[in-house]
């Protein structure tokens, strides 16, 4: 709701509380024919005024209190969204050798926790943001993405079935053989890793048109909220 929208609510509310407080009179007048007000009466039209006044001003808190938790759910559900591409587009194996393999695991497990962190912040976002387009838009990306987040996720497979093999390698092969192994392994790591890299950076360059659409959707809904 614009700040427009909320000078208009008042506006309205304010004729709504002038003509409820113009019919009770009204009726007021009726059946007492027209004689002057007693105490009791002017605290009994009082009473119903203040009513009608704090109905109202409960309407009002309500919507704006909703315009907030809009706010907040859009900036927390982007923010989060970003956070989560920005981790999948930072996977860096680069360094990860058959001697530190358990950073494989973390990767994984980072990004799932992004993921489910998204999948939070989405869920609160349909709770409180009616805007088709945003809507619309939110499903096909958070897919996309999510086949970025596959990739990733796959190539740290990859490299512990490299990693299986070296184990296999050192249980069969003399250790005055290993060496040679050992670099033959390393360049199937950085053959696996130039691959996933450069088919990360094709599959991004399609997302990223979905991804600007979304941010501007958003941003404009957002300014919108504040009254620009």
């Amino acid at each position: 709701m614009s700040n427009v929208e909320i000078i208009q609510f008042i506006i309205d509310g304010v004729i709504i509380l002038f003509l409820g407080y113009v019919a009770f009179l009204k009726s007021y007048f009726q059946e007492k024919g027209k004689n002057l007000a007693t105490k009791e009466d002017i605290e009994e039209i009082t009473s119903s005024v203040e009513a009608i006044k704090s109905s109202f001003q409960y309407s009002l808190q309500t919507k704006l209190s909703w315009r907030a938790e809009e706010h907040d759910a859009l900036v927390d559900y982007y923010s989060k969204f970003g956070a989560w591409i920005s981790t999948i587009m930072g996977v860096n194996l680069a360094g990860i050798t058959y001697e530190n393999a358990e950073r494989l695991a973390e990767i994984t497990s980072v990004l799932d926790d992004l993921e489910r962190q998204l999948n939070a912040a989405g869920s609160r976002l349909e709770l409180f943001v009616s805007n088709n387009d945003i809507l619309l838009q939110k499903g096909p990306l958070i897919i996309r993405t999510l086949g970025l987040q596959h990739h990733a996720q796959n190539v740290t497979l990859e490299f512990e079935g490299v990693f299986l093999e070296i184990e296999q390698m050192k249980l069969n092969t003399p250790i005055d053989k290993q060496i040679e192994l050992y670099i033959q392994f390393l360049d199937k790591q950085k053959t696996i890793y130039k691959k996933f890299k450069d088919q990360q950076l094709s599959d991004y360059q399609e997302l990223l048109p979905l991804v600007v659409a979304h941010r501007n959707t958003i941003s404009a809904h957002l300014r919108k909220l504040i009254g620009e």
